[in-house]
């Protein structure tokens, strides 16, 4: 093994160890013999010894990182689980600049005291205030609020930034000083808050959040990702190698305006790699990029030119060892395989097509192509879906994005000088960004994203597998090493993975079904329907935490990016907050909101509606006879009645939208949270037509519904009650649990099953319909 293989086979091994160690830090005694066996089949079967125990030594030093980051995520959250929903008194120190979230801000906060106590282990949550207001970083506050949150995944945000939960602030904020920092920290982050400011004082909102969002990779919730997804062009808000290449550009362009030599050039652009990792917040891309341009300048100016393979390995590796859980992180994963493309799969596209007159004139198109080709993998496993225009979105949109990033950093460091003249600069800027903005929303429409079900990993490493051999093939035969594959055999790859992925779409299209989730959200209800076609509804959200804990990441790891329906039964909390979240977060497309229309006036429901109104939504009213249809899957609005139930008590449950699905004669009842009242006016319009195979129990199984009555009607064979575990309502009622018992129906519950999927195939042939039900173990 050469010391090249060596370092190519770092980054794996350290990551392994990492994995290891995060689900192994509490198992320190199957760690302990899992390394002793590793140890004694080195000595017994390795031939080159050493090295081998150099990569032993990797993996224990990822193993250490990774059971320190396990380790420090369960003791930082057993300081706050006796505090977990309830209201919690806290001093912190704000560690980042305040971010918009609905009409406040949100900010990380290293917290020092908690309940009058000081701490000796300073966990960090994220702050979540519902007034906007301007802390600095550094600044100490007195707060006092909720914290909620569960346990995070290794490669979830609030793991990679040791975040153990949030807090939802009630009440004033005080503030107490400021609180011990690092002088680097303060001062980069002076330096982003003075590039944002000018950039919010000469830019048009709109065309100052894509900016921030290119120059420093700051989400903010008018930016929405989905277009950008869509085009294929996220990595533009990913601060990364693209990015830096901008800054270095800007910087060598005035270097040779002053005539200086490469030498000094190289020495100079040092400081400006490291300010840009540091003001880009070090997050994954951007160390990677940072680190293979600081490699790459060292073998420059020591003469020691390094490869693409080698410099891609070491950046890996100092990340991994920087952020061990960044390891887990989906970004990292696309960040280092578009670099793949780009420094090991084009070279080989180069070298056999140099020779071909048409491909120097085309090199960009191959270039991007080489890129989104090795992310597309990861993109349809994570996502399901891939953009086909990306390569061709790219050529346009990264030039056009590249200027307006050049000229935003420009303007911004004039800015600092002298306002007026960043105003002149961007004064053309916006002309440029609001071009770029209306290209990605052209592309974005047009019909060149591929949408399908996740693939799973065999899809993704067999996928990979072709990419090899069509890359290597066009220059050396892989099994005789001598001379590069006919055509004859790359058109045969290419023809049987056509009839693949044809086979795939035709057995999916034989077998149509519907599909139930309902998901485990605590006290709350939310509800996803998907029907053949690729349809998808949901029904309510939840509160915002189990949005963000259940919804968000079962839509993005189906691969669902737009929803064609979303209904809002009633405007509670627990079926509102997590709709509003959905639409602050922007990932996912929502082309229509069905809702009673019943007035409420709670800061949620208006920001709902303004959220709504923003994103130019189409919002309809649901009262009793509307009829909707989604595919093949046909709807009717059972209540509220177009005059509302009013002057009784439970208006806004008594008035949820109730609805009721018939898919190729089986049918589902979805009941919000209509209590006894809105039953009996239900009972009086349908009476002899509510029967339903399955019944979403209303109001989480609480005893002010689910009457006898209501049942001898409804006649369900199963029903579902939404409900949190040990929630302080006594839901759901042992009356309604007794009565759907006599009346034979199967019962499941979310607090005892977790996450329940109903997957129904219609009857074919005189035979009944069939419903698989799936639960998912409770954590």
């Amino acid at each position: 093994m050469t010391l090249g293989h060596l370092l190519l086979s770092l980054p794996f091994f350290l990551g392994g160890g990492i994995i290891a160690g995060w689900y192994l830090c509490r198992r320190l005694d199957l760690a302990l013999f899992a390394g002793v066996l590793t140890l004694f089949l080195v000595f017994r079967f390795a031939k080159e010894r050493r090295k081998a125990l150099g990569l032993l030594g990797f993996l224990f030093l990822g193993f250490l990182l990774g059971a320190s980051e396990g380790r420090v995520q369960t003791h930082h959250r057993q300081i706050f689980h006796a505090y977990r929903g309830q209201p919690v008194s806290l001093l912190g120190t704000v560690l980042e600049t305040p971010a918009p979230w609905r009409n406040g801000v949100r900010f990380l906060l290293r917290v020092e005291e908690l309940a009058g106590e000081k701490l000796t282990v300073q966990p960090r949550l994220e702050v979540f205030l519902s007034q906007v207001a301007d802390y600095d970083y550094g600044q100490r506050l007195a707060l006092r609020g909720r914290f909620f949150g569960d346990e995070v995944k290794p490669g979830s945000a609030w793991a990679r930034e040791r975040v153990v939960g949030g807090l939802s602030v009630a009440g004033e904020v005080k503030e107490q000083g400021r609180g011990q920092v690092s002088p680097l920290g303060r001062w980069v982050n002076i330096c982003q808050r003075k590039l944002l400011a000018v950039g919010k004082a000469t830019l048009p909102p709109p065309e100052a959040t894509i900016l921030h969002g290119m120059l420093l990779g700051r989400r903010e919730p008018a930016l929405s990702t989905y277009t950008f997804e869509r085009v294929g062009v996220a990595h533009l808000l990913s601060v990364s190698g693209l990015h830096l290449t901008f800054w270095l550009g800007l910087f060598w362009g005035l270097g040779k305006i002053f005539h200086l030599p490469d030498r000094v050039l190289g020495l100079l652009a040092i400081p400006v790699v490291t300010l840009f990792v540091l003001v880009a917040g070090g997050g994954a891309p951007a160390l990677r990029a940072g680190t293979m341009t600081l490699l790459a300048l060292f073998g420059e100016l020591t003469q020691r030119r390094s490869r693409g393979p080698l410099l891609l390995a070491v950046a890996a590796a100092v990340i991994l060892v920087l952020r061990p859980l960044d390891g887990f992180a989906l970004g990292f994963w696309l960040s280092f395989m578009a670099c793949a493309g780009l420094i090991i799969v084009y070279p080989r596209w180069e070298e056999a097509l140099a020779v071909y007159p048409w491909f120097t004139k085309t090199r960009p198109f191959f270039l991007s192509l080489a890129a989104q080709l090795m992310v597309a993998p990861l993109l349809a496993k994570f996502y399901g879906g891939v953009s086909l225009i990306a390569p061709l979105a790219n050529l346009l949109l990264v030039p056009l994005g590249g200027l307006a990033v050049q000229i935003g950093l420009v303007a911004a460091v004039c800015g600092l000088i002298c306002l007026p003249l960043a105003r002149l600069l961007n004064a053309g800027n916006t002309v440029i960004l609001r071009v770029f903005r209306q290209a990605i929303t052209f592309l974005a429409k047009m019909p060149g994203y591929l949408s399908f079900p996740p693939w799973p990993w065999l899809a993704v490493g067999v996928c990979y597998g072709v990419i090899a051999v069509l890359t290597w093939g066009l220059t050396v035969n892989p099994v005789t090493k001598k001379r590069r594959l006919p055509l004859f055999y790359i058109l045969l790859v290419l023809a049987l993975i056509g009839l693949l992925i044809i086979g795939y779409y035709l057995s999916r299209d034989l077998a149509p079904h519907l599909q139930i989730v309902f998901f485990d959200v605590g006290q709350g209800d939310a509800a996803l329907i998907t029907a053949p076609g690729g349809f998808h509804i949901l029904i309510d959200g939840g509160e915002a935490a189990a949005y963000n804990r259940e919804i968000a990441p079962y839509l993005q790891a189906q691969g669902i990016r737009e929803l064609d329906l979303v209904v809002l039964t009633h405007a509670h909390e627990d079926h509102l907050g997590g709709i509003v979240r959905l639409l602050e977060d922007g990932r996912f497309k929502v082309n229509r909101i069905l809702e009673s229309g019943f007035p409420h006036t709670t800061q949620l429901y208006q920001r709902f509606l303004q959220l709504v109104l923003d994103k130019e939504i189409l919002l309809q009213q649901g009262v009793r006879g509307t009829r909707l249809q989604v595919g093949d899957l046909q709807g009717l609005v059972l209540n509220p009645p177009a005059s509302y139930l009013t002057g009784v008590a439970g208006e806004l449950n008594n008035n949820s939208l109730a609805l009721l699905l018939d898919y190729r004669s089986v049918r589902i009842l979805l009941t919000g949270d209509v209590e006894a009242l809105g039953e009996a006016a239900i009972l009086s319009a349908y009476a002899d037509s509510l029967r339903a195979n399955l019944l979403k129990v209303a109001h989480h199984g609480s005893a002010t519904g689910t009457g006898t009555k209501w049942l001898e009607k409804v006649r369900p064979e199963l029903a579902v009650i939404s409900v949190g575990a040990g929630n302080p309502f006594g839901h759901p009622g042992g009356v309604v649990l007794s009565r759907l018992r006599q009346a034979g129906v199967k019962i499941y519950r979310t607090d005892q099953a977790g996450r329940l999927t109903f997957t129904i195939r219609p009857g074919r042939a005189g035979k009944p319909a069939q419903i698989w039900v799936e639960k998912e173990a409770k954590r």
